[in-house]
C-alpha cells in the first residue's frame, strides 16, 4: 500500500515529532524525584503544583539549580502507621497521626532521617535549614498525650496480636476477666483506634499468667509500669477503656504480689466505675455497649469483694449500689444478640450462664463473710448466730436451684467440659460455693482462731454444732475432691484465679482440724493424704506463674509438716486461747501483705530534749540498746533512714508506706483498730493461716 505525501501531511508529521521531542524533556527536580515530567516550557506541571524551582524556568542567575528538592514523603513510617498501611508524616518525636490520637509513636529502627518530613517545606531558606538541623540535633520532648516507652523496646503488631490471642483463649474464661468483647477489640486494633494503656495491660496480664520466661516477664513488667503511668497521668479523664485497663493492672499486681501499690488502685477503679455510672443501665446505647458496661461493673465488684473480705470499711464497690442485670450468655454477648429476658441478681429466674453464676456466688460469699465475721467478733447472741446460719444456708441452697442442669456439678459435667474454654468458670463456681459453707460453719468450730467465743458457743445446741461440723467437713472434702478430679483429667490447665489456691489451703486446713474423732467427724487418713497431695498440686500450678501464691504453698507445706509432728508428739499440740474480737480475725491477708507500717507513735506529742543533758526518754530508764534510742541527734531531727527509728526491729520498715511528712499519716492506725483490723481477712479467699 502506498501513501501520498502532501506538503500538509509533511508539516503535521514534523510538528508532532517536535512536540514528542519536547515532551521527552525532563527537568532536574523530576529527574531526581524519579517522576514523569511533562516538559512544559517555563515550568513543568509537577514543579508548579509543588512550588519547586523548576530547571526550565528562566532564572535571573545563570547558574543552574544545584540543591536537591525537598522530600515530601517520610523516609520511614512509624510502627503503628506501617502496620495500618497509612501515610505517616514522620515527625519527631511522634508523627502527626499518633499525636492526634494520643498514642505512642515508635520507629522500628531509628528515627526518621534528615530528609524526612520533620523539616518544614522550602529548604531554600538558609535560616530555616539551620533551624531544622538544630531540631534534629535537639528534638522537642513529646507532648503530654504521648508517653515514651521504656528503653528496652516497644511491642510490635505481632506481639500485640499474640497477646490478644492468648488473652481471649486462656485468660478471658476466668470469671474476673470476661469484660472485653473480642470482635470489637480486634476491630479497633486493626483500625489503629485501640487504647494504648489497654493494649499494654493485656500484654502484661497475658505474659504474667502464661509465661515463665524471665526476659518476657521483665518486658511485661515494663509494659505494666507504662500502662499504670498512663492511667495515673489521666485520673481527671476516666473512661470505660481506662477502667478496663486499670482492672487488668490491679490483677497483674495481685499476681506479682505487689499489694501495696494495688490496694489504692482498687479504690480508684471503683471511683472510675461509679463516675461513669456503670452501675446503671444505659438504654441509649446498643446492646453490645450496654453488656460491656454490665460485665465491667460486675468484674469490679468481684475484685473489690476479694479485697474487702466482708469488711465494710474496705468495701469500695458495694452491691447495693449496683442496679444492672447479670451478664448474659457468651454466645449472646459474642454475636451481639439482645436476649429476650434479662436476669437480675436476686430474681428467682434461672441463671443465664456460668459467668452470671460466678457473680452470684461472689455476692453470696460476701454476705457469708460479713455475717461470719460479725459472729466471730462476739457481738451476736447464740440465737442470732443460729438464725443467721440457717438464713444463709437457705440462700445458698436457693442459688444452687437457680443453676441450669448443665451447670450443676457432677463428674460427668466436669468431663464434658474437659476441653471447653469455660472449664475454669465451672470449677471456680462450685469451689467457691462449697467454700461459702466452710466459711459459714468455721465460726462455730472450736479450736480455730476464727471461732466464736467459748461462752457463746456453749449456749448453742450441741446437735446443731455437730451437724455444722459434719457439713463443714463434707464441703471441705468436696472441694478437695473437685481438685482431684480436675487433676485426673490430665489437662494442660492454662490459668486459674488466685482464690483457687486459697480455697485449696483452707480445705486441707479444715480436714486436718476436723478429720478426727475429737470433733465427732472422722475422715480416713488415706483420703486426707490424697486430698493433701491434690490441693498442693493445685497451689503449685497457680504459683507457677503467680509469685504471690508461693506464700500459700509454703504455708500449706508447713501446715502438713506441723500436723505430722502433732501426730508423732500429741502432747505438743498447742492450745487455742481466746483473743479479743479485733485480734480474732487478724490473719495473714491481702492488705496485711501490703507491707504498710504502723507509725502511730509519730502522732503523739514527744517530750522536748534539753540542750545540755541526756534525752528525756533516757531519764525514764530506757536502755541504751532500745531500738528507739538515738544518739548524737535531737529527736525532732531523728534519722529517718535508720530502720530502728521506724519500728521496733520491724522488717517492713524498708518498705515504709507514705514516708516523710504527710497529713494523712497514721490514718490507718487509730487506737483499737490499727493494722490488726487491716489483717482481718481470714474469712476471705486470701486468708491462709490458722
Amino acid at each position: 500500500m502506498y501513501y501520498l505525501l502532501t506538503p500538509k501531511s509533511v508539516n503535521e508529521a514534523i510538528s508532532m515529532t517536535a512536540v514528542s521531542t519536547q515532551r521527552h524533556r525532563t527537568c532536574q527536580q523530576c529527574r531526581l524525584r524519579k517522576v514523569r515530567c511533562d516538559g512544559r516550557q517555563s515550568i513543568c506541571s509537577n514543579c508548579d503544583r509543588l512550588q519547586f524551582a523548576c530547571s526550565f524556568q528562566t532564572l535571573d542567575s545563570a547558574s543552574p539549580v544545584t540543591y536537591r528538592p525537598e522530600r515530601l514523603r517520610a523516609r520511614q513510617a512509624c510502627s503503628r502507621c506501617h502496620g495500618l498501611k497509612v501515610r505517616c508524616s514522620g515527625h519527631l518525636p511522634a508523627c502527626l497521626r499518633c499525636q492526634k490520637r494520643g498514642r505512642e509513636c515508635v520507629y522500628s529502627s531509628g528515627s526518621p532521617k534528615v530528609g524526612s518530613a520533620v523539616e518544614e517545606r522550602g529548604p531554600r531558606d538558609t535560616t530555616l535549614q539551620s533551624l531544622h538541623r538544630e531540631d534534629r540535633t535537639n528534638p522537642e520532648p513529646p507532648t503530654t498525650n504521648v508517653v515514651t516507652m521504656d528503653p528496652l523496646r516497644s511491642p510490635d503488631t505481632l506481639e500485640i496480636e499474640n497477646a490478644l490471642d492468648i488473652f481471649f483463649l486462656r485468660i478471658y474464661p476466668l470469671p474476673g476477666y470476661a469484660f472485653l468483647h473480642r470482635a470489637s477489640l480486634y476491630d479497633r486494633f486493626h483500625r489503629g483506634q485501640a487504647d494504648q494503656c489497654l493494649l499494654l495491660s493485656i500484654i502484661s496480664i497475658s505474659t504474667f499468667l502464661t509465661e515463665t520466661n524471665p526476659s518476657k516477664r521483665e518486658y511485661a513488667a515494663q509494659y505494666l509500669k507504662t500502662a499504670e503511668q498512663l492511667i495515673i497521668s489521666n485520673l481527671s479523664q476516666p473512661s470505660i477503656v481506662r477502667t478496663q485497663a486499670l482492672l487488668l493492672i490491679v490483677r497483674c499486681k495481685m499476681c506479682l504480689g505487689e499489694y501495696a501499690s494495688a490496694f489504692p488502685l482498687v479504690s480508684i477503679l471503683s471511683r472510675f466505675a461509679f463516675s461513669l455510672r456503670l452501675n446503671y443501665d444505659n438504654h441509649r446505647v446498643c446492646f453490645l455497649a450496654r453488656e460491656a458496661r454490665r460485665r465491667l461493673i460486675w468484674a469490679v465488684y468481684m475484685l473489690d469483694q476479694s479485697w474487702a473480705g466482708g469488711l465494710m470499711e474496705f468495701t469500695t464497690c458495694p452491691v447495693d449500689a449496683i442496679y444492672v442485670n447479670l451478664p448474659c450468655t457468651e454466645e449472646t454477648w459474642e454475636l451481639d444478640v439482645c436476649p429476650e429476658t434479662e436476669v437480675q441478681l436476686k430474681s428467682p429466674s434461672k441463671l443465664p450462664g456460668l459467668l452470671a453464676g460466678n457473680v452470684c456466688v461472689s455476692y453470696l460469699r460476701d454476705r457469708v463473710l460479713r455475717h461470719a465475721k460479725r459472729f466471730a467478733a462476739g457481738n451476736s447472741t447464740a440465737n442470732e448466730i443460729v438464725y443467721g446460719i440457717r438464713e444463709l444456708e437457705a440462700e445458698l441452697e436457693y442459688f444452687y436451684r437457680r443453676l441450669p442442669p448443665a451447670s450443676i456439678y457432677s463428674e460427668r459435667n466436669l468431663r464434658l467440659r474437659a476441653h471447653s474454654p469455660w472449664l475454669p468458670r465451672f470449677v471456680v463456681l462450685h469451689v467457691l460455693w462449697h467454700q461459702c459453707y466452710c466459711d459459714l460453719y468455721r465460726c462455730i468450730t472450736s479450736g480455730l482462731i476464727e471461732s466464736v467465743p467459748e461462752a457463746t458457743l456453749n449456749k448453742i445446741d450441741h446437735a446443731f454444732i455437730l451437724r455444722c461440723r459434719q457439713q463443714c467437713t463434707q464441703h471441705a472434702m468436696t472441694i478437695a475432691g473437685i481438685f482431684t478430679s480436675l487433676l485426673d483429667l490430665r489437662l494442660e490447665i492454662s490459668a486459674l484465679p488466685l482464690e483457687i489456691a486459697a480455697c485449696a489451703y483452707q480445705s486441707v486446713r479444715l480436714l486436718l482440724h476436723l478429720g478426727n474423732d475429737n470433733h465427732g467427724v472422722h475422715v480416713p487418713s488415706d483420703r486426707i493424704t490424697q486430698y493433701k497431695r491434690s490441693c498442693l498440686q493445685i497451689i503449685q500450678l497457680v504459683a507457677r506463674t503467680s509469685p504471690s501464691v508461693a506464700t500459700i504453698e509454703r504455708d500449706l507445706q508447713g501446715l502438713i509438716n506441723e500436723n505430722q509432728d502433732r501426730i508423732v508428739h500429741p502432747e505438743s499440740r498447742p492450745r487455742h486461747t481466746q483473743q479479743n474480737p479485733r485480734q480474732v480475725l487478724s490473719i495473714h491477708a491481702l492488705i496485711a501483705r501490703s507491707g504498710f507500717v504502723d507509725d502511730s507513735e509519730d502522732l503523739a506529742l514527744q517530750d522536748s530534749q534539753p540542750i545540755d543533758g541526756p534525752p528525756a526518754y533516757e531519764k525514764h530508764g530506757r536502755d541504751s540498746h532500745d531500738p528507739l534510742a538515738t544518739t548524737g541527734r535531737p529527736f525532732p531531727h531523728r534519722n529517718l533512714g535508720s530502720v530502728e527509728d521506724m519500728a521496733h526491729g520491724s522488717n517492713m520498715a524498708a518498705d515504709m508506706w507514705l514516708q516523710g511528712s504527710n497529713a494523712f499519716e497514721g490514718a490507718w492506725d487509730e487506737p483499737g483498730i490499727g493494722f490488726d483490723l487491716i489483717r482481718q481477712m481470714q474469712w476471705d479467699g486470701m486468708g491462709y493461716h490458722g
